[in-house]
């Protein structure tokens, strides 16, 4: 895609015009892409609320609608459901020249919570407030070997998929340092049944993984067969266990994606074959 940390874009120029999705608004979700644009602004204070990053780290964002209660209808309910459908969510900020934004990086949706706040006529309403963490910081969490992923005894390898894909699911409201911690749990819950499910065995090249880490365990990457980086939480279905020298090819190979579409159906063909 690239987009970079920080740098200037036009809304127009550089996003609707090379990917679609609606040119109004602050959400935008171009049709058959994985990804979803949010546009954060101080407009919306006149709206009678302020995005922003809180104490713990997490983009406070809120949802569209200008008049009555917010719903998960449209782009709310894209962005509360963007790991489930497979979309990225990247952020991008108004600067003083109204068509051009500042790019802030992907994020993920960790929970969501209303607040009461006016809408465009004053009367009192329910906002939706989102809970994004950045990617990078999951991601960096998901491979900190020093975060033990603790395999559960006497469960099968259908069980611990349903566990899995039973995080995904971003329907209940919380508080944002209860988000925070859920994203957490969640993501060691994926790749938990993620590294059960290769069982050692690279799931690009077949073979089993080149070492063992310090703990004893297979060494394989966690990798996002649909996202363009490994960073955030992905699905069962979308992430897969590979080995470093796959992991690198896909990435930076010539046949990368090639490589990545193979195994995008290897792990379509396993998942379905579990509950067929």
């Amino acid at each position: 895609m690239g987009f970079e940390l920080e740098k200037l874009y036009s809304r127009r120029k550089d996003i609707h015009e090379k990917f679609g999705g609606q040119q109004q608004g602050g959400i935008s979700t171009p049709a058959n892409l994985p990804y979803i644009f949010l546009f954060t602004s101080e407009a919306g204070e006149q709206h009678g609320y302020h995005d922003g990053y809180d104490e713990n780290g997490l983009f406070i964002y809120t949802g569209e609608g200008q008049v009555g209660p917010m719903k998960f209808l449209r782009g709310n309910r894209a962005v509360r459901d963007h790991i489930k459908d497979g979309k990225e969510l990247l952020l991008f900020s108004s600067t003083k020249k109204s068509t051009i934004n500042r790019f802030k990086g992907t994020f993920v949706c960790a929970g969501w919570r209303p607040k009461m706040g006016p809408d465009r006529n004053g009367n009192p309403r329910e906002l939706i407030q989102f809970h994004l963490t950045p990617s990078s910081a999951l991601a960096a969490h998901l491979q900190d070997e020093s975060s033990e992923i603790v395999l559960p005894e006497n469960i099968s390898l259908y069980e611990m998929r349903e566990r899995a894909y039973a995080v995904v699911e971003n329907k209940v409201s919380t508080a944002p340092v209860v988000s925070q911690k859920n994203v957490y749990k969640r993501s060691q819950d994926v790749k938990a049944y993620v590294l059960a499910r290769s069982k050692g065995i690279c799931e690009s090249c077949g073979k089993a993984a080149p070492f063992l880490n310090k703990d004893g365990k297979s060494y394989l990457e966690a990798h996002h067969i649909r996202q363009l980086s490994d960073d955030g939480l992905d699905i069962p279905s979308w992430m897969a266990a590979i080995c470093p020298n796959c992991h690198r090819e896909i990435h930076h190979g010539q046949d990368g994606a090639m490589k990545n579409q193979i195994l995008q159906a290897q792990i379509r063909s396993f998942e379905n074959s579990l509950v067929s």
